[in-house]
């Protein structure tokens, strides 16, 4: 009797989700009577996905916040670990999250389940002996940005560039422009959009700087139209703006709707300030965490960027306020920049536009299902 193709996913925090759906959406077309299941989000749900813990609690970034909640991922590893032994899936795929995902890899490893990772961890800006851990463990690795292939190569020839999935997500909607984006009419509203993240710590952190810093410019600019990115997991009360001079929306859907209808945006640095570059948005990437994250992350990352544009280009295509110069003040200083300067917003918009050329391949999601295909196949 065939037993039905069985994939476990490791998928912890809300991009990882919504990438790893795309995965499923194209395995469900090879394997009718798939069967799905581990860590994953509501968008993995809805492509027939069956979690085995609650999402919610996964979603944690920083040293201090996971070292908070350490027992719960205790936990939550020895029980992935032990429905591993239980029931083994076919292949195992990790989805970026390598603090949780490197203890699935081992040990699913020493149980001779094949991994397929994707989205490989930062070994180009810290941790770089994870890089040959990963290459000598995992079955295959897919990478999503072309300057990591060298970085697993001296250890592995599994290792593969399969595209961006944020730039796949965007093409199959139809909403990137054939064009770059010109300066914004003198005589139409200017709208700005904030992006505070998608993690409630972000959130605390950044939202009030961010509406201060929007003030500041709408002083200078009456005509400014400001709209805050609500991520759907958190109550719309961390969002209070009673303190803001004027009208301000909160805009609960997609960030790629909100950024399609925006001349400018504030961003917290992440996953967000690709798809705003990939959308042609002209930007300022901002960051703030505690001081302690602050003080390890500057003594493990010896990289000149910390905006994902900027890293991918090799230069600073957008400006960066990190830690003390994330104040109202400099931000606002950054966006009035790229107002008054009609060439200086037009020429970010030009460099942004071609930057889609350095991660345009193929669509990871296909490339991904045909990569887990022959774990299958070579049962």
């Amino acid at each position: 009797m065939n037993m039905p193709f069985s994939v476990a996913f490791s998928a912890g925090d809300p991009s990882g989700d919504q990438h790893a759906a795309l995965i499923l959406s194209q395995l469900s077309k090879l394997y009718p009577k798939l069967r799905t299941w581990g860590i994953g989000g509501p968008a993995m749900v809805m492509e027939g996905f069956e979690p085995i813990l609650p999402f919610s609690s996964f979603n944690r970034m920083g040293f201090a916040e996971v070292a908070l909640h350490m027992p719960f991922f205790l936990r939550a590893k020895s029980y992935f670990v032990e429905q591993l032994r239980r029931t083994p899936p076919d292949v195992l795929v990790c989805v970026d999250y390598p603090g949780f995902n490197m203890v699935l890899l081992k040990e699913a490893h020493k149980l001779k389940i094949p991994v397929v990772w994707y989205i490989a961890p930062m070994v180009w800006a810290w941790k770089k002996k994870r890089a040959k851990v990963l290459s000598n463990l995992a079955s295959h690795i897919a990478v999503i940005f072309p300057f990591e292939v060298p970085c697993f190569n001296r250890y592995t020839s599994a290792v593969t560039f399969v595209g961006n999935p944020t730039l796949e997500k965007l093409k199959s909607e139809g909403l990137l422009q054939s064009h770059p984006r010109k300066a914004p009419s003198k005589d139409k509203p200017l709208r700005l959009a904030l992006l505070p993240g998608s993690r409630i710590q972000e959130i605390k952190k950044m939202l009030r700087p961010m509406l201060d810093a929007a003030n500041i410019v709408k002083e200078s600019y009456p005509n400014l139209e400001i709209t805050v990115s609500r991520f759907n997991g958190f109550n719309s009360s961390i969002f209070k703006t009673s303190k803001f001079k004027g009208s301000i929306r909160v805009f609960p859907g997609p960030l790629r709707e909100l950024l399609n209808d925006s001349d400018l945006a504030l961003v917290t640095s992440g996953t967000a300030s690709l798809e705003t570059s990939l959308l042609g948005v002209p930007h300022v990437i901002a960051y703030r965490t505690s001081a302690i994250n602050y003080a390890i992350f500057k003594k493990l990352v010896k990289i000149p960027h910390i905006g994902l544009p900027n890293i991918i280009a090799g230069k600073r295509l957008i400006p960066e306020c990190i830690q003390s110069q994330a104040s109202p003040e400099k931000m606002a200083s950054e966006l009035k920049k790229m107002i008054e300067n009609r060439q200086h917003y037009e020429d970010t918009a030009k460099k942004l536009f071609d930057l889609r050329t350095i991660l345009d391949k193929s669509n990871p999601s296909t490339a991904l299902a045909q990569t887990i295909d022959t774990f299958r196949k070579n049962r």
